[in-house]
């Protein structure tokens, strides 16, 4: 799982997770930022799980995790 995979350093993080052919979480509220991170990592060679959340309600990241 990455949080602010949407853009910078998240992206960045799941972009090079990706490049190893990771499975990556991507966690960040922005639904539009998710997209593109979604497409970058599945371009790279990885399989991306798209959450969009706020990672400052707990019952949300928690309900994430249980989808892993």
């Amino acid at each position: 799982m990455v949080t602010g995979a949407s853009g910078g350093v998240g992206r960045a993080v799941a972009r090079a997770y990706a490049e190893r052919g990771a499975s990556v979480g991507l966690i960040a509220r922005g639904a539009a930022g998710l997209e593109g991170a979604r497409l970058d990592v599945e371009r790279l060679g990885g399989r991306a799980l798209v959450l969009p959340l706020d990672v400052a309600d707990a019952d949300a990241v928690e309900s994430a995790a249980e989808r892993l």
